[in-house]
Formats: C-alpha cells, structure tokens, sequence
C-alpha cells in the first residue's frame, strides 16, 4: 500500500508523474496534465550532454504541465523529472 503523499507503488511510477525532457535553447515545456498547484516537482539531468548551467522549474499551470529552464539559453541537457504531491 502506498504512504500517503508518496506516488510510487514498489518501484513503479503512475503513468505521467515521471519521464524525461530535453532542453532546447535553454528550455523545454513539459505536457503533465497531473500537475496541481501543490505538486512538487523534482528533476535530475541525466547522463549525456553536460548542463551548461542549472536547470530548475521555472514555472507551473495546473492541470497542463511546467516549464524547465537552464540559467544558459545554448543548453541541451536532457532531464528526469518526477511528480509528487504532497500528503497532509
């Protein structure tokens, strides 16, 4: 049984509360329909192209996804990102 505010079940992710993007020109919108106003979202980059920089979520809309930003408008780093509300 899953904790309260923990979305995973053994080692498995709901479907659309993780997965990867790539930056483009320093950003990339990422299509995440579970995204609420509480999410807290969480990335990684990921081996591959190297960050020129960091990158973090910029911004959020419920209910339709949120934006990756790098502090370089050249990066090409690939992130991992994963969705998780908080319990309460």
């Amino acid at each position: 049984m899953a904790q309260a505010g923990c979305d995973r079940c053994g080692s498995r992710v709901d479907a659309g509360r993780a997965g990867t993007a790539v930056l483009v020109l320093g950003t990339v919108n990422v299509a995440a329909p579970s995204v609420t106003a509480a999410s807290l979202i969480f990335i990684a980059v990921q081996p591959g192209a190297v960050p020129l920089a960091l990158p973090y979520v910029s911004s959020k809309t419920p209910g339709t996804g949120f934006t990756v930003t790098s502090l370089s408008l050249t990066d090409t780093a690939t992130v991992a990102w994963w969705i998780v509300e908080p319990g309460g």
